[in-house]
C-alpha cells in the first residue's frame, strides 16, 4: 500500500495540489518539514501521520509533505514564514485556515477537525 502523504515535488506541483483540493473542496493538510534542519522531529512525526492521522480523514482531505529544505523550494520558508518545523499548513478552497507548530498527534487531529 503506498503511503497516505505524498510528497510534493516542485512549486509548479505544489500549485497543482493547490488547485486539486480547490476543484474537490477538500481540505489540503501541508506538511512543511525539514529534511536537515529539525529532521529528527520530523522523523518522530511521519509514523504518525502517515499511519494514523491521514487515514482518519481519508475521502476528506489531502495530506502532502514539502521539504523546505530541498532547493527546488528556496523561498518557501520566508514567504510562509516557517519558523520551526514541522509546520502543518491547512488550506481550504486557496485560504489558509489553520496553522500549527506541533508533535502532538491529538493537538493536530483537533486543528484538523476545525478546518475541515
Amino acid at each position: 500500500m503506498g503511503s497516505s502523504v505524498m510528497a510534493v515535488r516542485d512549486m509548479n506541483h505544489l500549485q497543482e495540489v493547490l488547485d486539486m483540493a480547490k476543484k474537490e473542496s477538500k481540505l489540503l493538510v501541508l506538511e512543511l518539514m525539514g529534511s536537515t534542519n529539525s529532521a529528527a522531529t520530523c522523523e518522530f512525526m511521519r509514523p504518525i501521520l502517515e499511519d494514523r492521522i491521514a487515514p482518519a480523514f481519508k475521502g476528506s482531505a489531502y495530506f502532502y509533505k514539502l521539504d523546505v529544505d530541498d532547493h527546488k523550494f528556496k523561498g518557501v520558508k520566508t514567504k510562509w514564514k516557517v519558523q520551526a518545523l514541522p509546520d502543518f499548513v491547512m488550506v481550504k478552497n486557496d485560504v489558509r485556515v489553520n496553522r500549527l507548530v506541533t508533535t502532538d498527534k491529538d493537538e493536530l487531529m483537533t486543528t484538523i477537525c476545525k478546518s475541515l
